[in-house]
């Protein structure tokens, strides 16, 4: 009884609560939580021995242990996550395919149990699990610390400054999206907002990649039409944290002080020409001024750990409307006021010659309802959306970010002084044609600017930057 107590123990133990930046009641929560249900285990457990229930024991014992290797070890972002394309190929939702595994590995289990000494397996068990619960309790390769945030002080003041505002996953006014009536109404809410504020904007632009790190890699190094250099210029990253490493910014290699906001996607980071470096921290909402409710902060951190019984019980409240997730990308939409409030304080702080954001916005899934507030319900089952009703959805997105960018721009104190770059990275990816992978935004005001200008030719959206950037 008792080895099958520690079992439990060990299995159940909340170790990312303390890679989390949780103060200490915070921590104390879920500790307090652990040895309740240690209690109520020996309980159970006294309970299935009367029952003289074998069968029940050893299927209650593998369910403990399924939950212990895939607490400690991580089994969705180890398994699934990297296997999502071949899964999805037999699976519609990838969550079956997550469900399976744990059931696969629970009957494994239970005949091993059925058909080894008791007493012998639950002292393997127990050193086994001894083990990768001390690797994982000492792994620091999932401690929010790893996140890429710094700021390092300058008194240099610039009174001309740069910013490159990247919107992920946002179509053009020549898309797909754009030809129904909705999409329509987005183009001339855009075209008002882009005259009124002084930009040469475009509605014929297209991306040279349905890729982000295709796509950005050659834009910021001047590649235009060449994504075959993307091995040289980026590199899949070893932090937890991050996906890709850009590991060459000729862009960024102009400037001497660079402020920079970004998401788990891409680290621009590691540039020697950047003071302050922001990523979307869920652990740390107080850095943007952000604030969640317990139980949300609770799930999306144990779903940030990677395990499957961590990633369904967040997705079955998210579903219900329990919790709001925290987790990117629907975090950024939670949060994208006060991201964008980041990014406009940083510009009149005069501090940094460039700004340079790349925002998972409006990036599915989506989230914003008819008065641009983030709805948990609307981030649910994006992916069992028709063409039609992706494109309606995408349409309410693209106009959100208009309203949000008009407030963005009020609150930057001299924006005459200020060049911005406005651009997607490419389409929405509603279906693989270019008219909707491809299509992006892209608008340019200079300083100074007093006039604005639709150009409607064609062309291709990293080479008009180059073009411009090099002006």
């Amino acid at each position: 009884m008792l080895i099958k107590n520690i079992i439990f123990f060990i299995s159940a133990f909340p170790v990312f609560v303390f890679r989390s930046n949780f103060y200490v009641k915070e921590v104390a929560i879920p500790l307090i939580l652990l040895l309740t249900l240690t209690y109520l285990n020996s309980k159970f457990l006294n309970f299935l021995d009367k029952k003289n229930s074998k069968q029940l024991n050893l299927i209650y014992m593998s369910i403990i242990l399924t939950y212990g290797i895939d607490n400690h070890l991580g089994l969705y972002n180890g398994i699934i996550q990297p296997n999502s394309i071949l899964l999805l190929k037999y699976f519609t939702v990838i969550y079956w395919s997550a469900i399976f595994l744990i059931i696969g590995i629970i009957l494994i289990l239970y005949l091993i149990l059925l058909n080894t000494s008791q007493d012998k397996i639950n002292k393997i068990f127990l050193a086994t699990l001894s083990v990768i619960f001390i690797f994982n309790l000492l792994d620091n390769a999932k401690n929010y610390q790893n996140i890429p945030a710094y700021e390092q002080k300058t008194k240099e003041k610039f009174e001309r400054s740069k910013l490159v505002l990247i919107l992920d996953e946002m179509s053009g006014m020549n898309s797909l999206s754009s030809q129904t009536t909705d999409g329509k109404e987005f183009n001339k809410i855009i075209s008002n907002f882009f005259e009124k504020n002084n930009f040469v904007y475009y509605s014929n632009v297209f991306s040279n990649s349905e890729n982000s790190v295709n796509s950005i890699s050659s834009l910021i190094n001047f590649e235009g039409k060449n994504i075959s250099k993307r091995n040289m210029l980026t590199s899949k990253s070893k932090n937890y944290f991050n996906e890709y490493n850009m590991d060459k910014n000729e862009l960024f290699s102009r400037f001497s002080s660079i402020s920079v906001i970004q998401n788990i996607h891409i680290n621009y980071c590691n540039n020697k020409n950047i003071n302050k470096c922001y990523q979307y921290n869920p652990y740390d909402l107080k850095l943007i001024d952000g604030e969640i409710d317990l139980l949300s902060k609770y799930i999306s951190i144990w779903n940030l750990n990677g395990s499957i019984f961590a990633k369904l019980t967040w997705r079955f409240l998210k579903q219900f409307d329990l919790i709001v997730s925290i987790s990117e990308p629907e975090g950024e939409k939670v949060f994208i006021k006060e991201i964008l409030k980041m990014l406009s304080n940083n510009i009149n702080s005069k501090k940094y010659d460039l700004n340079f954001a790349h925002i998972l916005v409006p990036h599915r899934p989506y989230g914003f309802d008819v008065n641009c507030n983030y709805d948990v319900k609307l981030s649910n089952l994006n992916n069992f959306y028709s063409n039609e009703n992706h494109i309606k959805q995408h349409n309410l997105e693209r106009k959100c970010v208009v309203i949000l960018l008009s407030k963005f721009l009020l609150d930057i104190n001299d924006l005459d002084n200020l060049e911005i770059f406005i651009l997607s990275d490419h389409g929405a990816r509603i279906t693989n044609k270019e008219n909707s992978s491809l299509s992006s935004i892209f608008a340019h005001k200079e300083f100074n600017s007093l006039i604005s200008r639709n150009v409607v030719k064609r062309v291709i959206l990293q080479e008009e930057f180059i073009k411009l950037i090099n002006e």
